[in-house]
């Protein structure tokens, strides 16, 4: 019996080393998928809706690496963040004919605390005949910073959500 429950600690010690060891319960930082989830429940509870749904974008996730390669990027950052006047955004990169919405939250590596976040922000770029996006909607993230009035650096997740213009 002796043997038994030393054999029994040697596997556990062994399964926490190595769950230690791999980051296993760290929280790594949340996928593009998991904070399309995110953002989609929150938007459901918000709206009270069931029916809305989130997709994560290569072509929008393409789309923000493209913005951010421009130095006028983190003024755009910026004023999503702290719900100021938008700088023009390069022309020919906004489809006219869908819901654009800009977020910006502070960065967490919890998805759902990062929909909270990028809730807090957000601004309508494009779709002037429509003020809501509809329940199908993608979504592109970027992570980013931009420095604030301080001076100091602020981590943020930068996204873009577009949709199609929502039928009566």
């Amino acid at each position: 019996m002796k043997t038994m429950k030393k054999i029994l600690a040697f596997a556990l010690a062994g399964v926490m080393a190595l769950a230690l060891l791999t980051g296993c319960g760290t929280g790594g930082s949340a996928s593009h998928k998991s904070i399309a989830k995110a953002m989609a429940d929150y938007d459901n509870g918000h709206e009270r809706k069931t029916a809305i749904t989130y997709t994560s974008s290569a072509e929008l996730d393409a789309l923000l690496q493209t913005w951010a390669a421009d130095p006028r990027f983190e003024a755009v950052v910026k004023a999503v963040y702290t719900d100021d006047a938008l700088p023009t955004i390069p022309s020919g990169s906004v489809p006219s004919d869908k819901v654009v919405y800009l977020y910006c939250g502070k960065y967490d590596k919890d998805a759902g605390k990062q929909a909270i976040n990028l809730n807090a922000h957000s601004v309508r770029i494009s779709g002037t005949s429509a003020l809501s996006l509809a329940a199908v909607r993608q979504i592109g993230l970027i992570t980013t910073s931009f420095t604030d009035t301080n001076g100091k650096k602020v981590k943020v997740r930068f996204a873009v959500v577009v949709s199609e213009i929502p039928t009566p």
